[in-house]
């Protein structure tokens, strides 16, 4: 049984001892009740006996059935491999809506927060929460030795696969302010994601000169690939290394303040894109219309594909996770040979 007993100058109140069910056998660490109320610890010490009473009697899943989603929550951001900082903020929004949830109703939860607050979003953006909502109650369940659960996904189309010809390429590229010209170059002709363009460091780890070798570390997936160095992307950094004194460190690229660039992963609201604005302005000079900076990442995929590079490749020096992201490229190379058939006399 659990027993009470004052500790230090102010003799608060602390909790300890063992719960039995037959031969089964709870061990309680003692734990401050918070008061030197006697009443008010127990009141404290009977509800905590009886929660692992029920643990004894109906195993794991008593853990579940007495608890609210904030725990699931609470367990998802306590993980070894913490969420990314979006995801946090996801996190928040769903515990200040359904934190007060049963835990036992995962379902009926959900739905009550796609009523409050998804109403009006685009599913992608919906299909987001419920994957982190998901993921929440998953390794919540996991702890406790419980199978996992599934939410239905929501239908969302991520299929956008836009891309240049090489004139519009090449003029778009030389439409950018100077700074920006040589950033955008390695997203023509490597395909990082933007962040991951922005913050690589010169040296062995990033861009190695010395190999004419570039390492991108794909954060978004923990992929880090080292590739060989594009010519046209040795072209551009080649003079701005030289200029540095050939530095082995630091970032290669810099904003026009001569600063690194902001990681917006981490910012306390991530998101936004540093080269937004610089984008626009060439897309105007260039007369290019419907291509975000993004885009370059698609850009560059499909006329990997148009050269004939296949999608196993294309995956790992891109640093998608799995094969079925880079299956939307296919059908360029489809339509590629199609226009190489028709020329055919």
């Amino acid at each position: 049984m659990l027993s009470i007993r004052p500790r230090g100058k102010n003799s608060i109140l602390y909790i300890r001892g063992q719960v039995s069910l037959g031969d089964k056998r709870i061990d309680v660490k003692e734990f401050s009740s918070g008061t030197c109320d006697a009443d008010a610890a127990s009141h404290l010490m009977a509800e905590y006996e009886t929660k692992l009473r029920h643990q004894l009697m109906f195993g794991p899943a008593a853990a579940v059935a007495q608890g609210v989603m904030a725990d699931a929550f609470d367990s998802y951001l306590s993980k070894a491999r913490p969420p990314g900082a979006s995801d946090v903020l996801r996190m928040g929004k769903l515990n200040a809506i359904i934190g007060d949830h049963a835990l036992r109703e995962p379902k009926q939860a959900w739905d009550h927060f796609r009523r409050a607050y998804l109403t009006g979003h685009d599913p992608a953006g919906q299909d987001r929460y419920r994957s982190v909502f998901q993921a929440a109650i998953n390794v919540h369940h996991e702890l406790h030795d419980l199978p996992p659960i599934k939410i239905k996904a929501i239908p969302f189309s991520n299929e956008r696969n836009r891309y240049l010809t090489k004139e519009e390429r090449d003029r778009l590229i030389g439409s950018y302010v100077g700074h920006v010209q040589p950033i955008i170059t390695m997203l023509a002709f490597h395909g990082p994601r933007v962040q991951t363009a922005l913050q690589i460091q010169w040296g062995v780890n990033g861009v190695d000169m010395a190999r004419e070798a570039i390492r991108l570390n794909h954060s978004k997936n923990e992929v880090i690939q080292s590739v060989p160095m594009h010519r046209r992307v040795k072209d551009v950094l080649l003079p701005i290394w030289e200029d540095r004194g050939r530095p082995a460190k630091g970032h290669v690229f810099l904003n026009k303040h001569g600063q690194p660039y902001q990681d917006t992963r981490l910012a306390p609201i991530p998101g936004g894109n540093p080269l937004k604005r610089a984008h626009a302005t060439a897309l105007g000079r260039a007369d290019v219309e419907d291509f975000t900076v993004h885009d370059w990442r698609h850009h560059w995929a499909s006329h990997c594909v148009m050269a004939g590079i296949d999608l196993i490749t294309i995956m790992h020096m891109g640093g998608w996770k799995s094969l079925r992201m880079v299956q939307r490229y296919a059908s360029v190379g489809i339509e590629h040979m199609r226009e190489a058939i028709d020329k055919l006399s």
